[in-house]
């Protein structure tokens, strides 16, 4: 009976032993799998915005609170490891434990991409200003390649000038961000129907500044075959691989008219770059 009795308390404790280790299990909390690619808006990257959307509020509680790294400039991408991740976590053994770090994680910073509404009313403003009669009108059609993202959400922009375009038959405007650490300078095509725009046409063709003299409208005439690009002097060009775009300062190597192909150079790296010349002092090449 003794015998009886001693087994049973021994299969009574190893059944305890087994079970305790799992029921402590069951209260932790679920494992949760950080997303390999994200986009962020703003200056910094959080942990909280690796988090896929159905993370337990807890979970999204901790990683608000948890920094990562300064977000990538506009229009571009940072890569993080995991070993970043884990580091960055260090002080908190019981978050980390709960997620799944994929090996890299790509950051874009999407920024905030620049208003049409935007870019009318600053050509409409600086028409005004230059003693013109009537803002853009609404018939108007717009193209342009965009910029570097802007930084900063709603930039207000500033046009650097005007030009006709005889290749294109419209109105040529470079704009930028008025705070130029926002967005570099960008070409803005404005395309108008002959009947409504005979009057806009003629002025920008030949010339004639519809302001008080002195006033600085850079509307003379862009003639067929003249230097948009110059030898030696800086300019901007915007490279583009599909997905984003990067702005960087170059100096020309040779000189360029509109849509010709020549060679620039970044002057931090020495890279050289062959890249078309699309307006005045800007390039556009693709990665």
């Amino acid at each position: 009976m003794k015998h009886l009795l001693l087994g049973t308390w021994i299969l009574l404790a190893a059944a305890l032993a087994w079970c305790a280790p799992n029921n402590g299990a069951a209260r932790i909390e679920p494992v949760v799998h950080l997303r390999d690619a994200i986009e962020v808006k703003g200056k910094r990257v959080w942990l909280a915005d690796l988090l896929p959307s159905d993370a337990p509020s807890s979970i999204q509680k901790a990683s608000a609170a948890i920094e990562l790294c300064p977000a990538p400039q506009p229009g571009s991408a940072r890569v993080l490891d995991a070993e970043q991740i884990t580091i960055k976590l260090a002080g908190q053994p019981d978050l980390l434990r709960q997620l799944v770090i994929p090996p890299q994680l790509t950051v874009r910073n999407a920024a905030w991409p620049i208003a049409e509404e935007a870019v009318r009313i600053a050509i409409s403003k600086f028409l005004r200003q230059q003693g013109w009669k009537h803002d853009l009108p609404a018939e108007a059609r717009l193209e342009w390649l965009p910029p570097l993202a802007p930084s900063e959400e709603h930039p207000s922009l500033q046009v650097m000038g005007l030009d006709w375009d005889d290749r294109q038959q419209s109105i040529q405007v470079r704009l930028r961000c008025s705070m130029r650490a926002s967005c570099g300078s960008f070409l803005v095509h404005v395309i108008l129907a002959l009947p409504l725009g005979e009057e806009w046409h003629e002025r920008l063709r030949s010339g004639i500044n519809p302001g008080s003299p002195g006033s600085g409208l850079a509307a003379s005439a862009t003639r067929e075959g003249a230097v948009m690009a110059e030898k030696g002097k800086p300019a901007t060009l915007i490279l583009d691989d599909g997905s984003m775009r990067i702005s960087l300062r170059v100096i020309c190597l040779q000189p360029g008219v509109l849509n010709q192909q020549i060679r620039v150079i970044d002057a931090r790296s020495r890279r050289v770059f062959h890249a078309e010349v699309v307006g005045r002092g800007i390039l556009h090449a693709t990665l």
